[in-house]
């Protein structure tokens, strides 16, 4: 087996032993008392480049923090840690994730669709991927102390889900009685009223999730939309949308609410059995939810990356400077012949 193999097998195998467990592995249970607070932005983030990690990454990472009982979510790798003058400790055992090379991908055949995440396929030259270690913060010496945690201002996240909305024009309803869904028939959202949910989180965390689903229709991202409930297929479908909803929260500071949560642990046995069937049923769904992203266009959340305070050796020296003293070693070398001639 490939490293990247592996890494979906033991990837499966923690999100299945944490799912045993009546946990979703990527969300903190909405009355966890260290759940952070609505509106956070809290995901797993790179501190040297600033930017938040992204697709099974996130998963991967969220669930090594739940294990390891990890409160930061900066992880950097070891080269990372050297640049801004840390150290990974001694001894410390990282976190594998996976990088992806899009630069030499070719044209699939007719007929063919480009790779997934995770997928392998004949006839068609798809990304490169590569296993990376990163390490998290607490392994590494010389850290400075983590940022304290950016809230979306409420004004601010009610304005990106109403600028989401105009931008999609999506068909939303408000007739779902106690249930939201999304109907295929009709290509519309129906939810519950807004004053029945417990707060605009919930309410907003719903909408996004029933949005998610919206982006599947043929016309748009095209996924297999036909499963029943209770069904392989519609499970598989409902993970896509949960990953989906995760991100934009992550983008948007949208925490998961009571409704929201209480919906999704219904479908833990159905995931559990889809994962335990085949291991890349998670990396596919975190595929299919970036691509939710990009087709909904929501900005990447981006923090100040920290400085470098420690470069490689050859650019601490200037260019310059080695030009000229490679000048003044050629100009001694030339006197010194012209003494030797006049001593001859």
């Amino acid at each position: 087996m490939s490293k990247y193999s592996d890494l979906i097998q033991a990837t499966a195998e923690r999100m299945l032993d944490l799912m045993k467990q009546g946990t979703i592995p990527w969300r903190r249970p909405w009355n966890d008392p260290n759940a952070p607070q609505n509106g956070s932005i809290n995901g797993p983030w790179n501190p040297t480049t600033g930017k938040a990690y992204r697709g099974s990454n996130t998963l991967i990472l969220r669930g090594a923090q739940l294990v390891h009982g990890y409160e930061d979510s900066r992880w950097l790798t070891y080269k990372q840690a050297a640049v801004i003058g840390a150290q990974v400790k001694r001894g410390e055992k990282g976190q594998q994730i996976a990088y992806w090379d899009f630069s030499k991908t070719g044209k699939a055949k007719d007929g063919d669709e480009p790779l997934a995440e995770g997928e392998e396929k004949s006839g068609y030259q798809g990304p490169s991927v590569f296993v990376a270690t990163v390490f998290h913060s607490s392994q590494v010496e010389g850290m400075p102390e983590p940022p304290p945690p950016f809230i979306m201002p409420e004004l601010i996240r009610n304005l990106r889900v109403r600028e989401l909305l105009d931008k999609h024009q999506p068909n939303v309803n408000h007739d779902g009685g106690n249930r939201a869904f999304y109907s295929i028939a009709a290509d519309s959202i129906h939810l519950p009223k807004h004053h029945t949910f417990s707060d605009d989180v919930s309410y907003q965390a719903t909408l996004l999730h029933e949005l998610a689903h919206w982006t599947g229709a043929k016309h748009r991202l095209d996924r297999d939309q036909t499963g029943r409930f209770g069904s392989q297929d519609y499970a598989k479908e409902e993970l896509v949308a949960e990953l989906s909803s995760l991100f934009i929260s992550e983008r948007l500071g949208i925490g998961v609410g009571r409704e929201h949560e209480g919906q999704h642990a219904a479908y833990l046995q159905s995931w559990m059995k889809a994962l335990a069937d085949d291991p890349k049923t998670l990396f596919r769904a975190a595929s299919q939810a970036e691509k939710v992203m990009t087709f909904l266009d929501i900005p990447a959340f981006e923090r100040e990356p920290l400085p470098v305070v420690r470069k490689e050796q050859e650019a601490e020296k200037p260019a310059s400077t080695q030009v000229a003293e490679s000048s003044e070693k050629g100009g001694a070398r030339g006197r010194k012949k012209e003494r030797e001639r006049d001593v001859a």
